[in-house]
């Protein structure tokens, strides 16, 4: 097989990705095949095999994807920001996804692979590192919030950060697994109560 550049590669690799990920959400990660993939990106099952080994690892790449996604709306709120503001910003912009046909379709087939993976070590072990990434983003906004005075001084980061990540989970599962429609009603209440904890200690 001729060589390719990095560019070509890496293109490639996206597109193999994108395929996989609207396979996926036509047939749900355990029903989908790598056959089912191959077909929809055109490309040999020897070939794929050259950027990936496995399905399993093709679902992890695309939610690596996510995660950076989400990890440069992060990086990129200005300084000047509050931590309030950023934080605010943050997590309208998950609910915002969850607005949306194609998250939602995306947001059920992320469920199946975590709970079916999930019985393998490994894969257990790669839900707690991706939890420590998400973990200290949202950590390193709140600590400037409490450094600056915004928040508590004594406030429990650990707690707040499990609670607002686990939170949004819930309802991204509430959604798109049992098709109960998030209303911006739920949207402004869970992030009035999360900064009434957090400014309050109500």
């Amino acid at each position: 097989m001729p060589k390719i550049s990095e560019e070509a590669r890496a293109s490639k690799k996206k597109y193999i990705l994108e395929q996989a990920a609207d396979v996926f959400s036509q047939k749900g990660y355990t029903e989908a095949s790598i056959d089912d993939i191959v077909d929809a990106a055109g490309i040999s099952k020897g070939g794929i095999y050259n950027y990936f080994n496995s399905k399993e690892e093709i679902f992890l790449a695309i939610a690596a994807e996510r995660f950076k996604t989400r990890h440069e709306l992060v990086a990129c709120f200005p300084e000047s920001s509050s931590a309030k503001e950023k934080l605010t910003k943050y997590m309208e912009w998950v609910f915002r996804g969850l607005l949306n046909d194609n998250v939602m379709t995306n947001v059920r087939f992320t469920f199946e692979f975590w709970s079916v993976a999930s019985r393998k070590k490994a894969i257990r072990d790669t839900a707690g590192t991706r939890y420590g990434m998400f973990y200290e983003d949202l950590a390193g906004i709140i600590r400037q919030g409490v450094e600056r005075g915004e928040f508590q001084s004594k406030l429990d980061i650990d707690a707040i950060v499990y609670i607002i990540l686990s939170g949004l989970d819930g309802i991204a599962f509430t959604a798109g697994v049992m098709g109960i429609p998030v209303s911006q009603g739920v949207i402004q209440n869970y992030i009035d109560m999360i900064f009434r904890k957090m400014i309050g200690g109500e």
